[in-house]
């Protein structure tokens, strides 16, 4: 698997999912995900329509979350992110290796909007949490270069290369965070 640059789209950044039947928010879960079996990936390729093999071994080193609507099992997104320490001069972050919607997610006639944005999310929170104050790259497709500094909020670094900075990350982790919306809501 060679990664040729991310490609979900950012349809909307909404609290939750939204559910595009009834225009309603719905809540989520996520988990992390081991690994995916070969038999798993090419199934959800076939019958399901993934793009990605999602058990190729480049991503045997991911952290990889599954997005899920509150009290279902059927997964809604997928990411895979990769861990850089920090070294001599660099600071640390996270690398968003492969982010991937379901297929009845895609298109203006998706079932549910929000999903690109609540993944990048994940990833955000994850730099967080594991100290590295919100930083988190990937390569983008080259035509997505404006749409993900448009939407997330994303820096072009060099080429395709783009990062969220801890503003970005912290707004991303603010609209989609449960704890923080409740709190929000609250107040």
């Amino acid at each position: 698997m060679k990664n040729c640059g991310i490609n979900i789209i950012i349809d909307e950044i909404t609290p939750c999912l939204k559910d595009n039947r009834n225009n309603t928010y719905v809540d989520t879960n996520y988990e992390i995900i081991k690994s995916i079996s070969k038999v798993t990936a090419r199934q959800m390729q076939k019958y399901e329509g993934w793009q990605f093999d999602w058990s190729d071994r480049e991503l045997a080193n991911c952290i990889i979350y599954a997005l899920y609507v509150e009290n279902s099992k059927v997964t809604q997104g997928l990411i895979a992110c990769k861990e850089y320490k920090n070294r001599e001069n660099v600071k640390g972050y996270i690398e968003v290796v492969l982010a991937e919607a379901n297929p009845k997610n895609v298109g203006g006639n998706g079932i549910y909007k929000g999903i690109g944005a609540h993944l990048f999310a994940l990833a955000s929170k994850l730099s967080f949490d594991l100290g590295y104050e919100g930083y988190v790259m990937f390569m983008s497709k080259t035509d997505l270069v404006q749409h993900y500094s448009e939407t997330l909020h994303a820096e072009l670094l060099y080429e395709r290369i783009m990062q969220l900075d801890t503003r970005a990350s912290e707004y991303l982790v603010s609209v989609y965070d449960k704890k923080a919306r409740d709190k929000h809501e609250e107040q």
